[in-house]
């Protein structure tokens, strides 16, 4: 089954298909969900993001599950936990931001859950510990790092490579582009992380 987490604010959910997923409202992003029209299977969170008033709304509308405000987890960390059949599971928001040690712990997450995709308006990022390919769409930049040391090659970019041995402390994958329809990433051993990002420029 495909689990979508709804957590923040920064993503045009009218262009995301929510068809045949289970959906899941997380803390303020339960809010934001309902706000925008979309249905919630269940919402989680300790709901400190929202007053008296908006969590009721949240509870006329799905059911809740109130976590602690102190507990030795994040709120996007128990909602993982209710994902135990996940094939694959989409973060929305929670990439931009003015909490940026959120998105720091959503990055830990994800490197302890390689099913996790993260996803807002400009970016895309997901980890990989195996070849793939990968078409080229709206998102202009590609980023490669290494969570693990790992070797990659690159075909059908503008910037290729064969066999390099990237670190994870190496910079040099960043911002690289598709020169063709689609390019081939090979991993020989460890894992990268992926980010695709739109043109910052307007």
């Amino acid at each position: 089954m495909e689990y979508v987490l709804i957590i923040g604010h920064d993503m045009d959910f009218s262009k995301f298909n929510f068809k045949g997923k289970y959906i899941i409202g997380v803390d303020e992003g339960a809010l934001v969900a309902l706000r925008n029209g979309i249905s919630l299977d269940v919402a989680i969170g300790d709901f400190d993001s929202v007053d008296e008033e908006d969590l009721n709304y949240i509870r006329s509308k799905t059911q809740v599950i109130q976590l602690p405000e102190h507990k030795n987890d994040t709120d996007t960390g128990a909602a993982l936990k209710l994902c135990k059949d996940a094939t694959r599971i989409i973060i929305l928001g929670g990439i931009q931001g003015k909490r940026i040690e959120h998105f720091i712990a959503n990055l830990m997450l994800m490197e302890t859950h390689h099913n996790v995709e993260m996803l807002d308006n400009n970016s895309h990022m997901y980890i990989m510990d195996s070849s793939f390919s990968i078409k080229k769409t709206e998102y202009k930049f590609i980023s490669f790092f290494a969570l693990q040391d790992t070797m990659i090659s690159l075909e059908g970019f503008s910037y290729p490579l064969t066999n390099y041995s990237l670190k994870n402390t190496d910079p040099l994958t960043i911002s690289n582009e598709l020169k063709e329809s689609r390019g081939i990433v090979t991993i020989k051993g460890g894992c990268v992380l992926v980010i695709q990002s739109k043109e910052d420029r307007r």
